[in-house]
């Protein structure tokens, strides 16, 4: 398998679990707003520490699931040592890793540093290969520092129990695993053992070669299958959990996962402690003095999208490409031949992606009468999947089917919401990345198709041309608001 398909495998799925708060089915919230995220709830008074367990751990709507007794003699001391803790101290290694046949063809190496003091206090930061994230919760305040020089205040403090499930800020694919077993006073119980089918011990022996372990295998009913590797001591500590998410990924249709393709999630416990003292600084945070602070998370998504948005393709000739569309009919080169076209890179799962949709159809129906085409490329999902969500979304698009992810990848499509300008010459002339909302992606959108139907050009423009631009649109603006007074005026003595 290619390594650029790899990597939009990766980057797709990264989308998809940013919109999912959690894989395991017993408290299941969704956050994708997208690239986000669902605001967190907190409980007039946070909850008293609940006790685990009980051989039974399910909701009442959820079918029974019985431990066996070997089972509880291994999970029920360690669970019960995290929900009696009053602090956590952790370091958690992630591997991420995609194999093809059996073999890792990608890996995706992160850290997790945790600190906790029950019921309310917190520190977690997450070291991934291009991002910095690290959120302080001290019952009171509650940041997010998402770079050195970058951070957001959230609008409430939460509670560990309720963080386990509900974590304002996204923190990895699958971070509700990790914080269930290093959150002082959490119920691992709860998202380790709901859902199940079965769990059983595979075998007892020395974890890498020197500490006595047991190996137990749970399979849940959405198809995620994990290993989990716990010491065999007085004090019983987490050393590993691995995830395999590749049979719920692809039974659920997800996404288009390939033959002898998988993706596994592995937690190494470095270090794990729920006794001794947390030094309560750690809960502080104090912004440094050149930090700038954003409104929110999609706040600082949306400069951050700003400030890369330069793409290869910007200014140069778009890929030529033969693609089935959803109606059956076959589109190519000579369709687009001496028209703009709007290409936009989508999914079903990916919430700002459709919140734009409807936008960028209503202005290039606007456009049609001036060959305007828009194309919604599907990335990599499901043909009757796609039919069933558009119906539903009442949609009369021109939408391209891309399983394979030629297309994307042909247009070094890595990150979705992602839109282009090409011009009737056939140039991208614009890129657009993110959804910044409605009203700012309309405007931007009309003021840009306006030039390009008319022959002009955006990119590619000389410096004088887009200094004649900016200046012309200042003059505009200009002489709207100039004239905006007038008009009400008017109106008023109709």
């Amino acid at each position: 398998m290619a390594t650029s398909r790899i990597m939009i495998l990766h980057s797709s799925l990264d989308c998809l679990y940013a919109q999912m708060s959690r894989f395991i089915p017993i408290v299941y919230s969704t956050l994708l707003g997208t690239l986000l995220v669902a605001g967190a709830t907190v409980a007039d008074d946070p909850p008293a520490k609940k006790k685990s367990g009980e051989a039974t751990t399910q909701k009442d709507d959820q079918p029974s699931f019985k431990l066996s007794k070997d089972v509880e003699e291994v999970l029920l001391p360690l669970f019960r040592s995290i929900a009696k803790a009053d602090v956590s101290r952790a370091t958690v290694e992630l591997n991420a890793e995609t194999f093809s046949n059996g073999s890792v063809v990608d890996r995706k190496k992160s850290t997790y540093q945790i600190a906790s003091t029950h019921p309310n206090k917190f520190t977690v930061y997450l070291k991934q290969p291009d991002q910095r994230t690290r959120l302080y919760c001290d019952g009171k305040d509650f940041f997010a520092a998402v770079a050195p020089d970058a951070f957001f205040r959230l609008p409430e403090p939460i509670d560990l129990f309720n963080a386990v499930f509900e974590m304002p800020v996204p923190m990895g694919p699958y971070p509700e695993a990790v914080f269930a077993l290093t959150f002082a006073g959490a119920d691992p119980a709860l998202s380790l053992l709901g859902g199940m089918e079965s769990v059983e011990i595979v075998d007892r022996g020395k974890f890498r070669g020197s500490i006595p372990a047991v190996h137990l295998k749970g399979v849940q009913d959405d198809g995620v299958v994990w290993d989990f590797w716990i010491s065999q001591e007085k004090e019983p500590k987490p050393l590993r959990l691995s995830v395999n998410l590749t049979r719920m990924l692809r039974d659920n249709a997800q996404m288009r996962m390939e033959q002898g393709v998988s993706y596994e999630l592995r937690y190494d416990f470095l270090t794990w402690r729920v006794s001794g003292k947390v030094d309560e600084k750690l809960f502080k945070y104090d912004p440094p003095k050149d930090a700038t602070e954003f409104k929110s998370l999609d706040d600082y998504y949306a400069k951050i999208a700003q400030d890369n948005s330069r793409h290869p393709l910007l200014g140069k000739k778009a890929p030529q490409f033969e693609a089935e569309l959803l109606n059956g009919k076959v589109l190519g080169p000579k369709q687009l031949q001496g028209k703009v076209v709007v290409i936009d890179f989508w999914a079903t799962w990916c919430s700002p992606c459709v919140e734009a949709m409807p936008v960028l159809q209503q202005v290039c129906d606007e456009f049609a009468d001036k060959d305007v085409v828009l194309l919604a490329i599907n990335v990599g999902e499901d043909t009757k999947k796609i039919k069933e969500f558009v119906k539903k979304q009442g949609w009369k698009l021109n939408v391209v089917l891309d399983d394979q992810m030629e297309v994307s990848k042909g247009f070094n499509a890595e990150v979705i919401p992602l839109t282009m300008l090409v011009s009737k010459a056939g140039i991208v002339e614009s890129m657009h990345f993110g959804f910044p909302g409605a009203e700012p992606l309309k405007q931007r959108l009309t003021d840009e198709l306006e030039v390009l139907t008319l022959g002009g050009v955006i990119e590619t423009a000389t410096p004088q041309e887009k200094k004649k631009k900016a200046a012309d649109g200042k003059a505009a603006q200009t002489k709207k608001a100039a004239s905006t007074p007038a008009r009400k005026t008017t109106a008023k003595k109709k």
